[in-house]
């Protein structure tokens, strides 16, 4: 299935630091289909990482594989 990111939205605590990044995906495969929106939030980040290091593009990759391991099938 072919996932887009629609959007993402930074958030921030009053100070003006982020304190999470939402991103919106969206993907249709056949007649399958899903919409999802994941919040990216320093506990995903690994050592080393903050916001203000990360391109939007290592944000979509930390969001998608969130989601992945959300929509994985539990046997």
């Amino acid at each position: 299935m072919d996932i887009r990111t629609t959007s993402l939205s930074y958030n921030f605590d009053s100070e003006g630091n982020t304190t999470s990044v939402t991103v919106s995906l969206s993907g249709q495969g056949g007649s399958d289909y899903i919409n999802a929106n994941m919040s990216v939030t320093a506990e995903d980040l690994t050592d080393g990482q903050t916001f203000d290091n990360l391109t939007m593009k290592d944000i979509t990759t930390i969001a998608r594989a969130k989601l992945a391991k959300a929509t994985a099938i539990k046997e």
